[in-house]
């Protein structure tokens, strides 16, 4: 049994394709002006905001990919793309940030002069294109959505602590080493974060089990259906992180009505995100 799990992508589409444009034209302001103000710590948070408009240009673009039906060579569809889409982009920002950290490092020995009052004007812009991103995507229903919803938030506070620390630097001449210090902060936080998205991607498509499914919990539902003996057989894997699949052998009293049994089994599985569900019975 299949559920379609194509509802709400229309418009979902609409609000990550607005989110990718802001982006993308702030990553051409961010690079300009991180290079203008030889401040590491904003070119640190480029990298992290290239890594989201790549990121939510996977989404986007898979919004329209997860609508597509099984093929012949995809049997279970498209959905599974979006995780090999994050293991790149996370591999790819874990390389820059360890990028960043190499540049960082040295400054702090040896600081080199800022622009703060451009780090403060790219602060400010760079917290209005992120406030107009998370309006946007705030009360969107997708998992994609809510997602980079969160991200998006994320952003906001770091460009508040850049915006502080502009500040800092404007009143207090003293404190070059402040900037590559957050640049540092910046990048072991990407590399912590992805290095996590990465490993949960991986353990995806590894096929392991998915992490919020609590099997005892599933299996205990489907004995106590009257009519069910045991449960021979049984296999979960998620495609996306999200939606996932599930086939199971079940050992029932065939005296009794098998039909209200299979839709017994279905109902309890949809309450799991399991869009494929494959129940044979013996």
């Amino acid at each position: 049994m299949r559920i379609d799990v194509h509802h709400h992508h229309k418009k979902a589409g609409e609000n990550l394709a607005f989110v990718f444009f802001m982006n993308l034209a702030f990553n051409i302001i961010v690079i300009v002006g991180g290079l203008a103000t030889n401040s590491m710590a904003i070119l640190a948070d480029c990298i992290h905001d290239l890594a989201d408009t790549i990121s939510i240009a996977i989404a986007w673009i898979l919004e329209h990919v997860a609508q597509r039906d099984s093929t012949d060579k995809y049997s279970y569809g498209y959905q599974r793309f979006s995780i090999l889409g994050a293991v790149i982009t996370s591999v790819f920002v874990i390389i820059l940030a360890f990028v960043i950290l190499s540049e960082a490092i040295p400054r702090l020995f040896s600081p080199e002069g800022v622009d703060a009052g451009g780090m403060l004007i790219l602060a400010i812009i760079g917290i209005v294109f992120k406030s107009l991103s998370v309006y946007r995507l705030h009360g969107g229903e997708t998992f994609n959505e809510k997602a980079i919803f969160f991200h998006q938030l994320g952003d906001i506070f770091e460009w508040v602590t850049i915006l502080v620390l502009s500040l800092i630097l404007i009143v207090w001449d003293g404190a070059p080493y402040l900037d590559p210090f957050v640049s540092i902060g910046i990048a072991l936080w990407l590399i912590f974060n992805l290095g996590r998205n990465l490993y949960h991607a991986i353990e995806v498509l590894l096929q392991k089990t998915p992490d919020y499914f609590d099997v005892e919990k599933f299996k205990g539902q489907i004995l106590a259906i009257d009519g069910v003996n045991g449960i021979d057989d049984f296999h979960i894997w998620s495609l996306d992180g999200i939606d996932s699949v599930m086939t199971l052998k079940v050992d029932v009293d065939f005296g009794k009505n098998v039909e209200l049994i299979k839709n017994e089994i279905y109902e309890i599985s949809q309450e799991y995100h399991i869009v494929d569900i494959t129940v044979e019975l013996d």
